[in-house]
């Protein structure tokens, strides 16, 4: 088992885990309110009869009240959608069962002591070609909630145990840390009082699934004594943590080893769809970033909105990670990021330091700092590139306040030290950030990769590069910057 270290490595991140996927509903069968069409039922089963099929919502909330019901794609549609909140009370299973992906658009509560089970990429078994499909859960849009905790939730052929607050889950995880666990409904934090340090003090190696619930006023209060602050301390490969949300937080810490929302110290899991918002305050402390401090695992389809404030640190501040030594795709970090009194601090609006691969993602921060030395770096996106660290098709957008003589400050990258041609199609708000268009990079002049934008040139359109099945831009969404099309701004 590895230690929690901060900085430890972990093995390249390869070129097909950076595949972000996209897939678009043409051929679905939606549960919606729209009249039943191309849909056969009988004997508790729906198949659709031809690639576009509607369920209406009435009809299957009749049928799970007298018995189990399987929806299934078939063979002509390949991913099913609930565009439609779908409540049920009787004890009756529902089975959502598609050949390529499973999305949840609005609100699935299962009311009584009913049960749901869900099998996405459902083409034929561990040997099947071309998997392209996944359980999604729309951020701030959908949930699965079970109003009772003896229910049954199944998922890809693993049993789930149910859990309604956080000390159960501590427990749990403690029990078993490889074990597979659901937070059945949103929890309010607040009844607990303010912990002294993370109140899962086990190292997670298992499967969170939040099934798009929240973790509603966490508060932490710790003095020091070099502890990771957050909801967890660390996680281990192969923990995956999806589809969560740690909302309303309130952290601060003295003289700790790292703090973030949803992990204090290093993921080296995967951490999937999940989203932070509150706050950050720490002092004489290691490492700190909204969503986590340390990633050296996968972090995707993720967002931070966390104001991170710190006071004599000595390390790193991101408003999404503080170190990056993994993979970090399709995410983004929202809010500010501030420093008092720093010394050798690398600040970024996305991520401090960097030393892995950051793919189509954005900081839209303000990055602000007291009087620090000329040892510090900050950067609209990263504080430092360091050697060996690659982005591609990313871009900054916020201003960056200083009030120091000396320290490195870029648009994009407050110190690069990677090689030429490790970034590629990335940008940076002039009129936003830094104004000069030769200081993408805070040390190196025309760092190439690197771009100044005007304001207006982001918002008319995509940057070049950047992949419209990926990307999208409108003036009525993300300010009219452009936003991720799989994790748009809430």
């Amino acid at each position: 088992m590895r230690e929690w270290g901060m900085f430890m490595k972990i093995s390249a991140v390869t070129a097909a885990s950076m595949l972000v996927l996209c897939c678009s509903a043409n051929a679905d069968v939606s549960i919606s309110n729209k009249p039943t069409q191309n849909m056969s039922c009988s004997a508790g089963v729906c198949m659709p009869t031809a690639p576009k099929a509607v369920l209406n919502v009435d009809d299957l909330t009749t049928m799970l009240a007298s018995g189990d019901v399987t929806v299934k794609t078939g063979t002509l549609a390949k991913d099913i959608d609930i565009d439609q909140p779908l409540t049920w009370s009787s004890t009756s299973r529902l089975t959502l069962d598609a050949q390529q992906s499973v999305t949840v658009k609005k609100q699935i509560t299962v009311a009584g002591t009913g049960a749901l089970t869900v099998v996405a990429n459902d083409t034929g078994g561990a040997k099947a070609k071309n998997k392209a499909g996944e359980f999604i859960i729309v951020p701030e849009h959908g949930s699965v909630q079970f109003l009772d905790l003896s229910s049954s939730l199944m998922i890809d052929g693993n049993a789930y145990t149910l859990v309604g607050d956080i000390k159960t889950l501590a427990s749990d995880i403690a029990t078993n840390p490889s074990g597979f666990y659901a937070l059945a409904k949103s929890y309010d934090a607040s009844v607990d009082g303010a912990y002294s340090a993370a109140p899962i003090t086990t190292l997670f190696q298992g499967v969170l699934e939040g099934l798009g619930n929240e973790i509603v006023s966490l508060s932490i209060r710790s003095g020091g004594g070099g502890a990771l602050i957050g909801l967890f301390p660390a996680i281990d490969s192969p923990a995956i943590i999806r589809h969560l949300g740690i909302v309303k937080a309130n952290l601060s810490a003295s003289a700790s080893h790292g703090i973030g929302l949803l992990v204090g110290g290093d993921s080296f899991g995967l951490i999937e769809r999940c989203w932070t918002n509150g706050s950050i305050s720490l002092s004489n402390s290691l490492a700190a970033g909204g969503l986590t401090s340390g990633n050296e695992g996968t972090i995707t389809n993720s967002y931070a909105q966390v104001r991170v404030q710190g006071y004599d640190p000595w390390k790193t501040l991101g408003g999404l990670v503080g170190f990056n030594d993994g993979l970090i795709s399709s995410s983004y970090a929202i809010r500010s990021v501030a420093l008092r009194n720093g010394t050798l601090v690398y600040v970024g609006g996305l991520v401090g330091e960097n030393t892995g691969i950051i793919v189509d993602s954005y900081a839209r921060n303000h990055i602000a700092d007291g009087k620090n030395n000329d040892t510090s770096r900050y950067g609209g996106l990263v504080g430092e590139n360091a050697p060996g660290a690659q982005i591609e098709t990313s871009y900054a957008a916020g201003p960056i306040t200083s009030h120091s003589q000396g320290v490195h400050i870029g648009g994009f990258i407050g110190e690069d030290e990677a090689a030429p041609g490790s970034i590629h199609d990335s940008y940076w708000d002039l009129d936003m950030g830094v104004s000069d268009p030769s200081r993408g990079a805070g040390n190196v002049e025309n760092d190439p990769g690197i771009a100044g934008l005007s304001d207006t040139q982001p918002k008319s359109g995509l940057p070049d590069g950047f992949d419209p099945k990926i990307w999208g831009q409108s003036p009525s969404i993300n300010s009219g910057y452009p936003y991720l099309l799989a994790n748009p701004p809430k």
